[in-house]
């Protein structure tokens, strides 16, 4: 890379603060005027400082080397969010240039696994640097690896065509940076991490759906079928009053229910994963640790819509469709239950 005396130029104070006599003697003789200048100037303050500066040829400095020096290591960061979007999973990836700055992505992504959102903008080494402070300080050391999330980003765009749907265009552009798309959905960095957590055990779905804003996801499952079954069940009989009857209505309604089992086991799953990665980087690992263990017994369970939890997550997923109904004016007198 060839030299920018302007860049140089700005360095050379840099390099005086931190008395970096080998650095400035690699410049005494370039073949810039005012490079030449600045530094033999800096020269003869580290020298009336009573610091050695090495003679000889000078070193072949460019103006990469020097930024290089000046910035530091400079790492790509990654960070996530599971509360802005329930039910989502939203990014920040930050990658440094060669030189200066970094490209800082932002987006979300579906349990679905369909790129809802994608941004691309531009920080200097300041902005990245603040950046980089406020995740260290709000994570605690948790960090996500860069590689997982460049992984989930490009298997959510190879997703999201594959449904026929585009995605926006600061994504296509960003991908000589990002990789190519895995083979197959990349499993959860989790794994294996949370082993010192008390595992998930079924009574405590409650307390797992309350933390993890279970409620507020939106409806993720066509319940429809459900629906139809548990109204043949219940027939003329009386609207259950209690969570328990809406309970076993539900359980008996999702008996053999393919398409639920399918979505349990991958659309569910995929948020209960995401979930548990937004919960770590919170730092509640209790709770990160039994929404992975859901999300393992749904992909893991062949008839997993029997798991004893299913029924009342799933009275979750139906509070969400009359939620959703109701706002967007649909049957009068309809109420939410879970």
């Amino acid at each position: 890379m060839a030299s920018d005396p302007k860049q140089l130029l700005d360095s050379i104070p840099t390099l005086q603060k931190a008395n970096d006599a080998q650095a400035l003697a690699g410049l005494r003789d370039h073949e810039d005027k005012k490079v030449r200048k600045a530094a033999r100037k800096a020269i003869h303050v580290l020298r009336s400082r009573g610091i050695e500066v090495p003679e000889g040829p000078s070193i072949a400095w460019s103006a990469g080397d020097v930024n290089q020096e000046l910035r530091g290591q400079m790492d790509a960061l990654a960070t996530v969010d599971g509360r802005a979007m329930p039910g989502a999973l939203r990014f920040m990836l930050s990658l440094p240039q060669e030189v200066s700055g970094a490209r800082l992505y932002v987006g979300t992504l579906s349990p679905e696994d369909r790129v809802l959102e994608f941004g691309a903008y531009q920080q200097t080494d300041g902005q990245r640097g603040r950046l980089e402070r406020d995740w260290k300080r709000n994570t605690e050391g948790r960090v996500v690896p860069v590689e997982w999330m460049k992984a989930r980003i490009t298997w959510a765009r190879a997703q999201t065509q594959g449904a026929g749907l585009s995605v926006p265009r600061a994504l296509d552009e960003a991908m000589p940076r990002l990789g190519d798309a895995p083979g197959e959905r990349p499993a959860c960095f989790l794994h294996g991490r949370l082993d010192d957590q008390p595992a998930f055990e079924a009574p405590q779905i409650d307390d797992l759906l309350v933390t993890a804003s279970v409620n507020l996801w939106p409806p993720l499952l066509d319940l429809d079928p459900v629906l139809q079954r548990a109204a043949e069940i219940h027939g003329d009989a009386p609207q259950p009053t209690d969570d328990d009857a809406r309970t076993d209505l539900m359980r008996k309604a999702l008996e053999g229910q393919e398409e639920i089992r399918e979505g349990l086991r991958t659309t569910i799953a995929n948020a209960f994963e995401d979930a548990a990665v937004g919960l770590w980087s919170e730092g509640k690992l209790g709770p990160a640790r039994h929404a992975l263990d859901v999300a393992t017994q749904l992909r893991e369970t062949e008839a997993n819509e029997g798991l004893p939890f299913v029924a009342r997550l799933l009275g979750f997923q139906v509070a969400s469709l009359l939620r959703v109904v109701q706002q967007q004016g649909g049957l009068p007198g309809m109420t939410q239950s879970a």
